[in-house]
């Protein structure tokens, strides 16, 4: 096979599941959460504690996983950024095996502000149907400041949703990199991606048994774990 039709695997199949079930998860607990009212409620929750479980096994699977997937090996160095900055407005430019230095960066933001709206959403109360799991372990102090971050993050998630969808268009159209075909596939065209930064294969057996793991932690965490309500707790 010639080489410029060959690719080469760097995206592992569990960071490209838990890429497509968080993008699930998050846009369907903002749309919910947004326009759904009382009638999707239920679904918002659903979302919402899904994404939690998907967060714990994403933090793992950074410290875990194949080299792409490992948080140690793309967070960058501001020189770094720097210098991928001065690269965007080239068509030409040299495309990353796995995250670039901005797509790093976006990375983290994006766990670090849907991490917040999540873990917030747990210690809140809408004070008529329904208390987050570990509403009651904490002060109503507390749970007001928890309810304020998570009512105020709403639409910056949303920008940034909307900033990663047009960061996706500019790859494709300007850069002719084909960032959705690599999070479906898992590969990328040969002539760009050097033998040595490939990766071998995806620790299917390690992936296997984080995710039973991770799902009886998150149960656990959301369902037994979480203190029961006073007797006299009023409720609606």
């Amino acid at each position: 096979m010639a080489e410029e039709q060959r690719e080469r695997l760097v995206w592992d199949w569990p960071i490209r599941l838990w890429h497509w079930l968080f993008a699930i998860a998050v846009l369907g607990a903002w749309i919910t959460g947004q326009w759904g009212g009382f009638d999707w409620r239920q679904w918002h929750f659903w979302f919402g504690q899904s994404a939690v479980g998907l967060l714990i096994f994403r933090f793992l699977w950074g410290f875990v996983g194949p080299r792409h997937a490992r948080f140690g090996q793309f967070l960058p160095r501001p020189s770094q950024l720097q210098a991928y900055l001065k690269t965007l407005p080239r068509r030409d430019s040299t495309e990353t095996a796995g995250h670039s230095p901005l797509g790093a960066l976006a990375v983290i933001v994006i766990l670090t502000v849907v991490g917040v709206q999540a873990s917030s959403g747990l210690f809140i109360s809408d004070d008529i149907l329904y208390e987050g799991p570990w509403y009651v372990a904490v002060s109503e102090d507390t749970a007001d400041v928890a309810s304020t971050v998570h009512h105020r993050l709403a639409w910056p998630i949303g920008v940034v949703i909307a900033l990663h969808l047009v960061a996706i268009l500019f790859y494709r159209l300007f850069k002719s990199q084909r960032l959705t075909r690599a999070m479906v596939t898992g590969r990328k065209p040969a002539q760009r991606v050097p033998e040595k930064d490939a990766i071998p294969h995806s620790r299917s057996v390690l992936a296997l048994i984080m995710t039973v793991l991770v799902a009886a932690l998150t149960w656990w965490l959301l369902a037994v774990a979480p203190p029961e309500p006073p007797p006299d707790m009023n409720f609606w």
